[in-house]
């Protein structure tokens, strides 16, 4: 093999590595203008990388992140809720036992001593030492035994014959001594040591006290509080024992022949009256504080343990799921080894979720870019969408929150944003946007399986009822449907997890009550939607369409003939549109105020001259075409005016597209050629409507319906063959021209458009039966064209 020459591999070499940079005759660029070129690629891509679709993009995703990075963890159980496995601690943690505390309270009351106080001596004490004298002074009274045996007989008390001679010899005693030496022996019985006490063993207290003794309080010289056991109490029911109190003081007495009628007299008294008596009020005092002084009582659980066993969660399990969430979160800031690992698994958590919600997210600006890429074509709208999806995701975060025990409360806000998407854009849309915005609440919020369900099956019922919103009650019907069906699908996914009845019901009325809130808040919030979204709701248009509108009065009293045209368009868009799937209604008042600019000079336009009279005909076709093409930016300075919605205005700037006034140019250019100065037609290009082109396929139909009626309406006999050539003669004019390359109107859908436009003008310019009366020639005359407008 010959030997390669050093200059041509130096060249090869040179011309590989610059091959980028070649021209399309292939020849080479010096260094300098390839180092140029890579800078302007670098300069091309920093544009579009801080172009304004991409920042809002790239704000969009970081807010995604940060409400996914900030959002705390809480618990995911909610009260009533059955769970198969049981729950093992993550941290060692400690919580108050109500319970246990509840137990050792009510020990603790139980343990106290009831309190006690000396009932009233003058029923007690001083009583019975007052019987006792008066026994005495029975017998002073009596003259003999029967006497005596009578006055203790009224008092129930024993007559003995030897008590009353000694009581007679008592009395015989000089200077009263008898009495004083009897009122001794009385006053030192020791009836204040005896403590007869009524119905110790059920005390007017909760609980019973299981103490062995009483708290007593003396009334001495120094007043005090001392202890008796029980058994130094007499208790009155016990009437042995009270019986042998009495023998007790009886035997006391020196003389004893009174000592059967004095043991009578006490146990009379001791019968009738206690001499302690329960204090319920001090004795409720000192349980309570008893119990006040009781410490709570802890409940410990270890790290690896099961602290909830499988079945229903009640309100004690989930306070217990509380406190360990707590305690798991206080432990992670601590600095130990565990604490370092939880702390790592946290953030590897965290970590998993942003990417997840990111992916998603992506997923979302993926699936606007490919069916819903008007967003960007208006700033505000812009704004609206990429705000709406964030902030509901931050409503669902703060709910998952504030509220964990009731999680479909997330219906909401989720539910909120597929309505507000439907109304303003498609219901395919919707539905795909409230998808992918679900998945991301089901991440945020840890939601299990079945409510990502509920939230996917409320979206679908929802976005499938939003075709169209004419009415305020439309919203609420549609949300008593929806709640409907998000009860049904709750309660069955409840159902298929084996969950009690109780709690079934509450999550499946929850999950209802959200629904219906959720369309109250848009049908509220209505009126800002339209204005965040720069659109205008169905209930605007139908509102806008109202003939007593100030701007379309003014048309019909200016224009009468240019209103006429608009009605008839009008019912001709909303027909054409039906049947491809646009908006009617928006085509419809679109074509009520697509001519309000002719308003300014009607009677230029042949819908608005009176019989002949064209006032083009003084006119040069150049000036005749800037009154033409003036009305459209008149229509477009009244509908600022009178503050049309945009939606409306695009109507009156794309009616007309960049379509050429014909017949003006065909005037002007008949002049020219007449002068002899040109031998060719003037330019189209200056005979051309500014535009833009109709960019949706509702201002597509306009133009199609304003340029064939006013066709058919020239007509001479505008028959069904005759309206059928206009039609396809029209479309295929603005097919050609290019007028339908900014909007996604198909070719079969403009086939649809034609067969309904020449059915509506058929039913509209249909035939009539001459008159006898009518002129041959007034039959055969033929209509010169009319100028279109």
């Amino acid at each position: 093999m010959a030997p390669w020459p050093v200059g041509q591999i130096g060249q090869n070499s040179f011309e590989t590595m610059l091959g980028f940079l070649l021209k399309k005759r292939g020849q080479r660029k010096p260094l300098l203008e390839a180092k140029t070129g890579a800078r302007n690629r670098s300069a091309r891509f920093i544009a579009s990388a801080f172009a304004p679709r991409t920042l809002t993009c790239a704000v969009f995703l970081v807010a995604i992140a940060a409400i996914a990075l900030i959002k705390e963890s809480g618990v995911n159980y909610v009260v009533g809720q059955r769970i198969e496995q049981p729950i093992y601690a993550r941290v060692d943690f400690s919580v108050p036992d109500p319970i246990h505390t509840k137990s050792d309270r009510e020990a603790a009351r139980a343990k106290t001593p009831s309190f006690y106080k000396l009932s009233d001596t003058a029923l007690t004490y001083d009583r019975i030492r007052a019987n006792l004298m008066r026994l005495y002074q029975m017998a002073v009274e009596a003259n003999s035994f029967d006497a005596y045996a009578l006055a203790l007989g009224d008092a129930n008390w024993p007559a003995e014959i030897k008590a009353y001679e000694r009581l007679r010899a008592l009395i015989d005693l000089p200077n009263d001594e008898g009495r004083t030496k009897y009122q001794g022996w009385i006053n030192k019985l020791p009836l204040e040591d005896q403590h007869i006490v009524q119905n110790l063993s059920s005390e007017a207290r909760d609980p019973q006290s299981l103490a062995d003794f009483i708290n007593l309080a003396t009334n001495g010289e120094t007043p005090g509080i001392i202890k008796k056991s029980h058994a130094e109490l007499i208790p009155q029911e016990n009437e042995r024992a009270v019986q042998g109190i009495a023998s007790f003081l009886a035997r006391r007495l020196p003389a004893f022949e009174l000592r059967p009628t004095v043991e009578a007299v006490v146990l009379a008294t001791f019968k009738e009256q206690p001499t302690i008596i329960f204090d319920q009020e001090r004795t409720q005092t000192a349980m309570q504080q008893a119990a006040d002084q009781t410490p709570e009582a802890i409940a410990t659980f270890e790290l690896g343990k099961a602290f909830i066993p499988p079945g229903i969660i009640g309100s004690k399990e989930y306070k217990l799921l509380s406190a360990h969430h707590q305690a798991h979160q206080a432990f992670m800031g601590q600095e130990t080894q565990q604490a370092s690992i939880l702390r790592q698994e946290w953030l590897l958590h965290r970590v998993g979720m942003v990417i997840l919600v990111l992916a998603l997210a992506i997923g979302l600006l993926a699936y606007i870019t490919i069916y819903e890429p008007t967003i960007y074509s208006d700033r505000r709208r812009t704004v609206a969408f990429f705000a709406l999806v964030p902030t509901t995701l931050l409503a669902i975060a703060i709910l998952d929150v504030r509220v964990p025990s009731y999680p479909e409360l997330i219906l909401v806000p989720c539910l909120s944003m597929v309505m507000t998407l439907g109304i303003v854009f498609s219901r395919r849309f919707a539905l795909g946007a409230g998808c992918i915005t679900s998945l991301l609440a089901a991440v945020l919020a840890d939601g299990s399986l079945t409510l990502l369900l509920v939230i996917l099956t409320g979206v679908a019922a929802a976005a499938y009822q939003l075709d169209e919103v004419r009415s305020r009650t439309k919203l609420i019907r549609m949300g008593g449907v929806t709640a409907g069906i998000v009860f049904i699908t709750t309660a069955a996914a409840n159902l298929l997890e084996n969950q009690a009845i109780p709690h079934v019901l509450e999550r499946s009325v929850l999950g209802a009550i959200g629904t219906l809130i959720s369309a109250f808040v848009v049908s509220g919030m209505l009126p800002f939607i339209e204005v965040l979204f720069n659109t205008a709701t169905s209930l605007a248009l139908l509102e806008w369409r109202d003939p007593t509108k100030p701007l379309l009065q003014l048309l019909a009293r200016e224009a009468p003939g240019t209103y006429n045209h608009s009605l008839v368009i009008g019912t001709m868009a909303e027909a054409a549109c039906e049947k491809i799937g646009a908006n009617g209604l928006l085509a419809q008042v679109g074509a009520l105020y697509h001519d309000i600019g002719k308003i300014h000079r009607p009677a230029y336009f042949a819908e608005n001259q009176e019989g002949r009279i064209s006032r083009h005909e003084n006119l040069a076709p150049t000036m005749s075409l800037l009154i033409i093409l003036g009305h459209v930016k008149d229509g477009l300075d009244l509908a600022k005016q009178y503050k049309l919605p945009k939606v409306l205005r695009r109507f009156i700037a794309e009616h007309h597209g960049t379509t050429v006034v014909r017949y003006f140019h065909r005037a002007a250019s008949d002049k020219q050629v007449a002068s002899g100065k040109h031998d060719r037609q003037v330019a189209e290009a200056d005979f051309r409507y500014g535009g833009p082109k109709p960019k949706s396929k509702e201002s597509a139909v306009l133009m199609l319906c304003d340029g064939i009626e006013g066709a058919v309406r020239a007509l001479a006999d505008p028959s069904v063959g005759r309206i059928e050539s206009v039609v396809q003669q029209i479309v295929s004019d603005r097919l050609n021209d290019g007028q339908f390359d900014e909007c996604d109107i198909t070719l079969r859908e403009l086939r649809v458009v034609e067969e309904s436009l020449v059915k509506t003008l058929c039913s509209v310019y249909h035939g009539r039966v001459a008159y006898p009366k009518a002129q041959k020639e007034s039959e055969q005359q033929k209509h010169p064209a009319r100028m279109s407008g």
